[in-house]
């Protein structure tokens, strides 16, 4: 922000940071029903991909946000989609395991290629040098996000999605 002190571009740059947030919010959202999945789901399958056989209802609450008996819900409808398998532990029957099935991991597949392309047809439009640059300011970015969420974490605040009315994505 040459020139200009960073709180004079403030609101300017919120703006951008939502609108580019709400934009490909949309837009994945738009891509997933393709697929008949919701972000929620499919952030369910790639946490599932992530964690393999060992996947437990309260390790994917945790992972994607959302609280336990929200997690039961998607699960569930997983499953009646034959994308996951589920049953009880048996080292300790409380728990429930979670995993993917062939077919849910075929749709995670085309759902990557989808976004993968969907992302190059927008990133053609920048120059090779604008698209590493972007790429490296987003991972700063993300880095920051992510030290200042975690320090509100460690103070006893909420996650986003916990109670101020958001869930997250």
């Amino acid at each position: 922000m040459e020139g200009k002190d960073l709180s004079q571009q403030f609101p300017g740059l919120e703006q951008l940071v939502l609108r580019v947030g709400w934009l490909e919010q949309r837009r994945f959202a738009q891509d997933l029903a393709r697929f008949g999945l919701t972000p929620p789901q499919f952030f369910v399958l790639r946490s599932i991909a992530q964690h393999g056989e060992s996947s437990t209802m309260s390790m994917l609450a945790h992972d994607t946000l959302q609280h336990c008996a929200t997690m039961t819900g998607i699960v569930f409808r997983l499953a009646r989609m034959r994308l996951i398998t589920h049953h009880r532990a048996k080292h300790d029957r409380r728990q429930v395991l979670v995993e993917l099935t062939p077919a849910g991991r075929d749709l995670l597949e085309q759902v990557r290629h989808s976004h993968e392309a969907r992302l190059r047809a927008t990133l053609v439009h920048l120059s090779p040098t604008d698209a590493v640059e972007l790429l490296r300011l987003l991972k700063k970015y993300l880095e920051a996000f992510s030290a200042q969420f975690e320090s509100s974490e460690q103070a006893g605040q909420n996650a986003p999605g916990e109670s101020d009315g958001f869930t997250a994505l």
